[in-house]
């Protein structure tokens, strides 16, 4: 690991697996919890990611309650992109002012 924070963490992948990759379960491991002592690890950006996709569509619902009164339900699809976003918070164009 070459970082302490989530920002740079990239979860490992298939091109990371050493082409001779060996393995050996230890016996006698002080963890009497974990599968053959194992402890167990979590992928912190996989679990917290939904977090920002419901974060997005409570933001989308507050502007279609706000600007038209909208409160039906909507899909919000992957990939969420600022268009998608834009055209599912009903904005119109008329709504923006120069001051």
């Amino acid at each position: 690991m070459l970082t302490d924070g989530t920002w740079e963490y990239k979860p490992p992948t298939t091109k990371d697996i050493p082409i001779d990759f060996r393995i050996n379960f230890v016996n006698n491991n002080p963890n009497p919890v974990g599968v053959l002592g194992s402890k167990a690890i979590g992928e912190p950006p996989l679990c917290l990611t939904p977090s920002v996709a419901f974060a997005v569509k409570r933001a989308i619902e507050a502007a279609r309650k706000e600007l038209t009164g909208d409160e039906q339900y909507f899909a919000l699809n992957s990939p969420a992109t600022v268009d998608s976003i834009q055209q599912l918070c009903s904005i119109d164009f008329k709504q923006f002012k120069l001051f």
